[in-house]
């Protein structure tokens, strides 16, 4: 098997492309990761649009408004960088930095099966959500009386029981009657 390095291992989305910025081959970018500057310490980046794959390297890159601007390496035209616009910027896995037991990143949670502490089945996680309060699990519903997306809060010990990453498994303080409506 032929293992290509201009192609992520585990693809991973990290943040997005925006705009171009100035005349230079700076362009906007938009971090999706918790501490937003933390996404330069996950190199390298690839660029992901219309099914095509674009390793860059990011050469300088500085603070603007609640985002970033970067300059990647050997571009310096804005009519190449904006060719990026709406890219998605994504990493292979491996990069992530190990972490300790019990720890997890979202992308873990994916599709874990969830149960309730009466073990009645409640479906599988697609995605997760932040809010102002709390993270917020969203459900893909199993049952055909709603097709309605469960949001379940991510709150430790009082909601979430208990994450068997390996087994794909949540366990949750939450009663199937809370969301029949």
């Amino acid at each position: 098997m032929k293992n290509n390095i201009n192609i992520p291992i585990q693809p991973l989305l990290i943040g997005k492309v925006g705009k171009s910025y100035g005349i230079l081959g700076w362009i906007t970018i938009f971090s999706f990761t918790e501490e937003k500057e933390k996404i330069f310490s996950y190199l390298p980046w690839f660029f992901y649009k219309e099914k095509k794959w674009t390793k860059i390297i990011v050469d300088d890159w500085k603070k603007y408004k609640n985002n970033f601007i970067i300059h990647i390496k050997e571009i310096s035209n804005r009519s190449i960088i904006k060719k990026f616009t709406n890219s998605d910027i994504i990493i292979s896995q491996y990069t992530l930095p190990k972490l300790k037991k019990n720890n997890y990143y979202w992308t873990d949670i994916i599709n874990c099966q969830v149960f309730n502490i009466d073990k009645n089945y409640l479906g599988k996680v697609i995605e997760l959500t932040r809010t102002k309060n709390n993270d917020i699990l969203i459900i893909q519903n199993p049952f055909k009386i709603s097709k309605k997306n469960i949001l379940i809060p991510f709150v430790e010990n009082t909601i979430i029981k208990n994450i068997k990453i390996n087994n794909k498994l949540i366990i949750v303080q939450w009663n199937k009657m809370t969301y029949s409506k």
